[in-house]
């Protein structure tokens, strides 16, 4: 639990009660909240074989930048290869997608991310640490470094320890966090029986990366 959560668990504690209603113990803390919106983020990724995403967050524990791994803008994903493997490296799709960092940085909703931290479900490779260390993110915290003995990931180790940028893997304490759509009620569906205005046209903008 984050030392502010502990703060106000430990006032709350001091200030309840005796049969008063109190508020719920199993709220996600900030850690899990941001590692938990880089997961939600891959969910739109197309990629066939990796799925990955990008949270970054300033001090003020505010998110200014996500991102997910796909073709760049204005490319039909259509038109180019998704394998990971092929004869010709230029039938692989290594060649040209963007990775999570790299659209979470470009897709910043704020003047820069100095000082920020981004959340990552992968271990950033060596050009995305590069982006990480030119755009001034202070520490990088991952998931998953299934690819550490790699040369990309032991130069992206390099790159980010000569730029004094700390990283460390993310140990969650629950292992699934479920996102259940029915759980506050469906109201038009099940409560209003067709009595409430649906939305106008059910599309919702985006502010992510093309499809």
């Amino acid at each position: 639990m984050d030392q502010e959560d502990k703060n106000t668990s430990a006032l709350s504690n001091r200030m309840a009660v005796p049969g008063e209603t109190r508020k719920r113990q199993d709220y996600l803390e900030w850690s899990e909240y941001f590692m938990a919106v880089a997961f939600l983020s891959a969910q739109r990724s197309k990629d066939p074989s990796s799925q990955v995403g990008a949270c970054i967050v300033n001090q003020e524990n505010k998110i200014v930048g996500i991102g997910y791994n796909g073709m760049p803008n204005g490319c039909d994903d259509d038109l180019l290869p998704w394998a990971r493997a092929a004869d010709d490296r230029l039938n692989t799709k290594y060649p040209y997608v963007c990775h999570a960092e790299m659209n979470a940085i470009m897709n910043k909703n704020s003047a820069d991310v100095k000082g920020c931290t981004m959340y990552i479900a992968l271990f950033p490779c060596n050009e995305c640490a590069k982006l990480i260390i030119q755009s001034g993110i202070k520490d990088v915290v991952y998931l998953s470094d299934k690819y550490h003995s790699t040369p990309e990931m032991e130069a992206s180790r390099r790159l980010l320890d000569l730029a004094r940028i700390p990283y460390r893997q993310f140990q969650p304490k629950r292992n699934k966090i479920v996102i259940d759509f029915e759980s506050i009620g469906l109201c038009a569906q099940r409560e209003c029986n067709g009595g409430c205005t649906p939305a106008v046209n059910g599309d919702s903008a985006e502010t992510q990366n093309k499809d």
